[in-house]
């Protein structure tokens, strides 16, 4: 008797690993793509101030990140310094994907993320750089 309960605790935590591991391993990590955007694309993304356009370790770091996962895990206290229009822009200058409609980047949702993302590429196009 004491051996089956045994058995069946086994089971159940070989159960429970697995299930767990397989959501840790769904769950996108780019916590250190972020981190290498913020600290090489910082005069880029800086809320005050003109836009400033990337340097080539800015483009660098963009090209070999995931910039759509970045976007998803933005803080509301890194809007703070970080620009979600501004990353955008450098997203959209880096020919990187930003999330689908329907999908948020930083606290901008879904749909308003894809009036603004309309509004970057406008703008980045216009003559007058309202956008910068």
């Amino acid at each position: 008797m004491a051996m089956k309960a045994i058995l069946q605790f086994v089971v159940l935590a070989l159960v429970f690993d697995i299930l767990t591991s397989h959501q840790a391993l769904a769950e996108e990590d780019c916590h250190g793509d972020k981190e290498l955007v913020k600290v090489q694309c910082r005069k880029t993304l800086e809320v005050l101030g003109p836009y400033v356009d990337p340097k080539p370790s800015c483009i660098r770091a963009v090209e070999q990140s995931d910039i759509a996962c970045i976007c998803r895990i933005i803080t509301p206290e890194e809007e703070i310094y970080i620009s979600i229009i501004r990353f955008l822009r450098l997203a959209c200058t880096c020919h990187k994907p930003v999330p689908s409609p329907g999908q948020n980047c930083g606290t901008i949702a879904g749909a308003t993320l894809k009036i603004t993302s309309m509004r970057v590429l406008q703008g980045k196009q216009s003559k007058e750089g309202s956008w910068k």
